[in-house]
Formats: C-alpha cells, structure tokens, sequence
C-alpha cells in the first residue's frame, strides 16, 4: 500500500514539472508548419526538416501523378534564427490574420497552409491559390518568403 502510495505522490510530481517545463517552452520555443503541393516545413525548437516532394507524370496531360518522391533536410537553427523568426511573425502580425483566404474549399486550388505555436497560443492561416479568388494578405506573402528562405 505504501508503494502504491508513494508511485501516485511521483506520478503527480512528475505531471506538475512537466507542466512547469511545458509553460516555459510555450514562452519561449517555437513550433511552426508550413506546407504547400510540393514542400513541407517543420521547425521544432531549434529542429529544422524541409520536405521536398517531386511528382512525376507518365502522362504530361494528366493532373494526377504517376509518382512522387521526396526529399527530406535536417537542420539545426540557431538561436538567434528562432529568435529573429518569432520576432518577424509578430512584427507581420501572423495572429491577427483571418484564417483562410482565397478560393472556398469545394473550388479546386493549390493550397498553402501555415501553423504557427507560440507563447501559449496556436494559429494555422491556410490560403487556397485560385486565379477567379482573391490574393492572399502581403503580411502572409512575406511570413511564407521568411520561412522559404530560412535554409535552401
């Protein structure tokens, strides 16, 4: 009984500094995800992966791929490349962004999509490429350039 006992008091000991250390992360890292048709982008604390993803067209009048393959680059930012990164989404306004602009979702388009947590808050802004549609914010335009731009 008194194992039991103790193993509950370290369960909840444990869950309690797991917290603390989840709360000091949420102010200070970044978790931030980019996709669109062919890249994704994903940075983890100070982890950088770039997913490049090919398609291949035995029929060049098809738009469906015959094949795909990716390509996938680790990284390690800096920190002040994180830092500079999380100063840039804030000085373009990220959070204050609608959450999607462009074509509806029932229109064929080319989608674009970034999710960004920080400082406690998470926010995914999704825009849907369609001549007939609106263009997306500048603000978005330049946060996307940034990330693109981090490591070619």
């Amino acid at each position: 009984m008194k194992n039991l006992f103790a193993f509950i008091i370290i369960l909840t000991i444990s869950g309690c500094m797991s917290e603390m250390v989840d709360q000091e992360h949420n102010g200070k890292l970044i978790y931030l995800e980019y996709k669109n048709p062919n890249k994704i982008i994903e940075i983890k604390d100070f982890s950088l992966t770039i997913t490049g993803i090919k398609f291949y067209f035995d029929d060049p009048m098809s738009s469906i791929p015959s094949d795909s393959k990716s390509t996938v680059k680790n990284y390690t930012l800096t920190e002040k490349e994180i830092n500079d990164l999380i100063s840039f989404i804030q000085d373009h306004k990220f959070f204050d962004l609608e959450n999607s602009y462009g074509a509806p979702e029932s229109v064929r388009s080319y989608t674009t999509s970034i999710l960004v947590k920080m400082h406690g808050s998470g926010k995914t802004v999704t825009y849907r490429s369609n001549p007939a549609y609106p263009t997306v914010p500048e603000e978005f335009k330049k946060i996307e350039s940034y990330i693109l731009d981090l490591r070619k």
